[in-house]
């Protein structure tokens, strides 16, 4: 066995138009790009191929089998190295076509060929030498490194193999722990039935003031601060008649000072108003009944 390795690659991507022929079309290719050591893959079609494959018993190719027509490219790889100072290229392909029995598959070491499409991938190793050297046991040519390229090792005195660990031995497993039984769970305490809600006590609705003759009580307003009055200011008193601007003929069922309460004559509604937004108009005195009549309006 030999094993040899490239530091330094590069990777080449060759198309191969329809016309031109392998494998000279791609030798040319790797020495305008000066690679002389690497590894091919490829795929396409070609329109014609040459494929042989190797006896080993008489340590010769076979015969050359001719695919005459159209094949496509199932599989390419190869390997390139210098034979007597030129670029050699190593081909294997496994081609398919159709035939009058069906797919056909054949497969070796492609010959020459035709290309009708292909394209390849060449991985250049620049710092590895090959070369292709004959092998005496096999009768092949093989892969090999230039003497120049590999150090002579000769000479180098031999490595002691470092001192082999004593096995290690084995540690006694400690006993293991006693399992705790599991403890009882304690019972869960019993659930106290929910209690009866009282029903919440109903709401009297709001009663409506009727219409009709029989006067309802009112409630009376809350009670404010009076607010300061000039002796000689007129002002509405619980009894006396108003005419608001906008609600018409009224009278008074309850004063705070700043606020009075007000039946309309028309339909019995109670409006309250504040005295701060109107302005009060002197009174008069209804010659029959003695009460006052105001007049509320807006103020300016």
């Amino acid at each position: 066995m030999n094993v040899l390795e490239a530091r330094r690659a590069r990777h080449l991507i060759i198309r191969l138009d329809r016309g031109e022929e392998l494998p000279a079309a791609l030798v040319r290719a790797l020495d305008e790009a000066e690679a002389r050591a690497g590894w091919i893959e490829g795929v396409g079609s070609l329109e014609k191929a040459e494929v042989a494959l190797f006896d080993q018993a008489s340590r010769t190719y076979a015969k050359t089998r001719v695919l005459d027509g159209p094949c496509d490219v199932v599989a390419l790889s190869g390997n390139i190295a210098l034979q007597q100072g030129e670029t050699s290229l190593r081909l294997s392909a496994t081609l398919a076509r159709e035939s009058g029995v069906g797919l056909q598959l054949a497969a070796g070491e492609l010959v020459w060929a035709r290309v009708y499409g292909l394209e390849l991938r060449v991985t250049a190793f620049d710092d590895l030498p090959l070369v292709r050297v004959f092998d005496d046991r096999t009768g092949t040519m093989q892969l090999a490194t230039q003497s120049s390229a590999i150090p002579a090792l000769a000479g180098e005195p031999p490595r002691l193999a470092p001192p082999a660990h004593a096995p290690e031995l084995p540690r006694a497993t400690p006993p293991a722990l006693a399992v705790e039984p599991p403890r009882a769970t304690p019972p869960a305490p019993a659930i106290e039935p929910p209690r009866a809600t009282h029903p919440a006590p109903a709401v009297e609705p709001p009663r409506v003031a009727s219409t009709g003759s029989a006067e309802l009580p009112v409630a009376p307003l809350p009670q404010r601060p009076a607010r300061p009055r000039q002796e000689d200011e007129p002002y509405p008193e619980v009894g006396d008649s108003v005419t608001h601007f906008h609600f018409g003929d009224c009278t008074v069922i309850s004063s705070d000072g700043e606020r009075i309460r007000l039946r309309q004559e028309r339909d019995g509604r109670v409006r309250e108003v504040s005295l701060t937004m109107l302005r009060i108009e002197p009174p008069t005195v209804d010659a029959a009944t003695g009460r006052k009549q105001f007049r509320l309006a807006r103020k300016n």
